[in-house]
């Protein structure tokens, strides 16, 4: 059975790399700091299955395993992830504008923070999902795999 390091040795490459392949049309900057949220977001999504249900035992599997919640939030995911990195990369580049054009230094410094926050931000959802689906695809491959329904 697949533990947290195996989940966490899958999910941050997949996160990363799934990050980095829906950050491609951004710029140098832009695709490392997507890229980096994905890394994050894939290790997140990677252990987050087994903290919502602790592996006491093979018998663990519940909500957070179910094929079916599983495939649902899944949808949800796929179908919002473009509209969801779209508005924070909006945000991003909102805040770039305005830290170019300000005045004060220290609005300038807050306005790089948030854009590099939504910037993160935008590869930490894609990255989250995809790290989460590595973990119920491992666990899929056990002698127990997962229940249909939690």
């Amino acid at each position: 059975m697949p533990n947290r390091t195996v989940h966490l040795a899958v999910a941050t490459p997949v996160g990363v790399g799934y990050a980095a392949y829906r950050s491609l049309n951004q710029s140098g900057l832009s695709l490392l700091v997507e890229s980096t949220g994905g890394a994050i977001g894939g290790a997140l999504g990677g252990i987050l299955p087994d903290i919502i249900d602790p592996p006491f035992s093979s018998w663990h599997r519940s909500r957070a395993h179910g094929l079916a919640p599983v495939s649902g939030a899944a949808a949800v995911w796929a179908s919002q992830l473009d509209s969801w990195q779209t508005a924070l990369r909006q945000q991003a580049e909102s805040h770039h504008l305005s830290g170019t054009h300000s005045d004060n230094w220290l609005l300038a410094v807050g306005h790089s923070a948030a854009e590099l926050l939504f910037r993160l931000l935008a590869g930490f959802v894609a990255g989250f999902g995809a790290g989460y689906l590595s973990h119920v695809i491992l666990d899929f491959g056990t002698p127990r795999c997962i229940p249909l329904i939690a």
